[in-house]
């Protein structure tokens, strides 16, 4: 079955989840010309802010539609959507809000071919991550996760990556680390960034090439 429903998520704030559902979303479009559909299910909205302050600022054609939809509006808008979305030659991509304790969340998890988790390589963001692969699994026992390192800085000693790593690889596959650059702090839905570019693509590469299927046109 082709992987095609996409959240990318995480119990914890701030390690990095709607920068790369961006830039993911804008690699699957640029570099492997899929076409995309990002769901904004965050109440923050911050993927659909981006979105249309892109569509002000440069002038030209979206790469692909960002829609804001509620949370409570998630299990009947999946439903419906499924079978359209597993006929078409193109992926969805959801953004989620940093939480578990809501009910909503779960038909996403249910309905999801996959899951990219970005992470921290610090006490509290892996806990975090740990406890969330647990809920997961229980959820939807046989979905993928793919653990997501990034924000790494070359001049901290992590003592716990290989600990970290070993644990969250009995729930899914850990990806390679993605370091933290300033301009992770102005992507757009346009374009990849020339300074961060070798390096998401490494760890985006990855992912396709491990868990994707490329969709025929």
């Amino acid at each position: 079955m082709a992987i095609k429903i996409i959240p990318i998520a995480n119990q914890k704030g701030g390690t990095g989840k709607t920068t790369h559902c961006i830039i993911f979303s804008n690699y699957l479009k640029l570099m492997r010309g899929e076409e995309v559909l990002v769901l904004d299910m965050d109440f923050q909205s911050n993927f659909r802010s981006s979105w249309e302050k892109d569509r002000k600022r440069y002038d030209a054609p979206a790469l692909y539609e960002v829609v804001d939809v509620e949370l409570n509006e998630s299990a009947n808008l999946l439903k419906k959507i499924k079978p359209i979305v597993d006929s078409l030659k193109g992926r969805v991509i959801i953004d989620l809000p940093g939480k578990m304790d809501d009910d909503n969340l779960i038909p996403v998890y249910r309905n999801a071919d996959m899951v990219i988790c970005p992470f921290i390589y610090d006490e509290r963001s892996y806990e975090s991550t740990y406890v969330f692969a647990q809920v997961i699994k229980h959820l939807n026992p046989d979905l993928p996760i793919v653990f997501l390192p990034n924000r790494i800085k070359h001049t901290v000693k992590y003592e716990t990556m290989l600990q970290s790593n070993e644990e969250l690889s009995k729930f899914g596959t850990v990806a390679p680390t993605i370091s933290d650059r300033i301009a992770f702090s102005r992507v757009d839905t346009c374009s990849i960034p020339m300074d961060i570019k070798e390096q998401v693509l490494a760890c985006y590469d990855f992912i396709y090439d491990s868990f994707l299927k490329p969709i025929e046109h």
